[in-house]
């Protein structure tokens, strides 16, 4: 399974990488981290961007998560990809916004190595229970 991590903190993106680094070591999962939401939009827009899971800060400088979930689930290739917000605000005005932008699940920013591997592991599942 491959994961991107989308957020424009490099301490939060290393933070993410230890949380998963077992799991990337062990060989169950590949991962790439971004920090740059102007390449990832433009990787999506010319589909050349490779995952099957997406973790997305909400809350980044000019392109926000919202706006790359939209411009994933436009296109057919990523339409079906799960995408997971990573935000420190979650209320019903986030909620409604990620609904209406694709998000398929929320993470508060206060992540735990056991809570995110529980949500990959949870998401390989439902992706091959066939």
């Amino acid at each position: 399974m491959k994961i991107v991590f989308i957020d424009d903190s490099t301490i939060v993106l290393e933070t993410l990488k230890s949380l998963v680094q077992e799991m990337i070591d062990s060989g169950m999962i590949k991962c790439d981290f971004f920090n740059d939401s102007f390449s990832v939009k433009e990787m999506i827009e010319n589909e050349t961007l490779e995952y099957d899971l997406m973790f997305v800060d909400i809350n980044m400088p000019n392109i926000t998560g919202y706006e790359l979930a939209i411009s994933a689930k436009k296109l057919e290739k990523y339409k079906y990809k799960p995408i997971i917000a990573i935000t420190s605000v979650y209320n019903d005005e986030a909620k409604e916004l990620g609904k209406k932008a694709g998000i398929d699940g929320w993470f508060i920013k206060s992540i735990t190595q056991d809570s995110l591997q529980a949500s990959i592991v949870e998401t390989i599942k439902k992706l091959y229970k066939d």
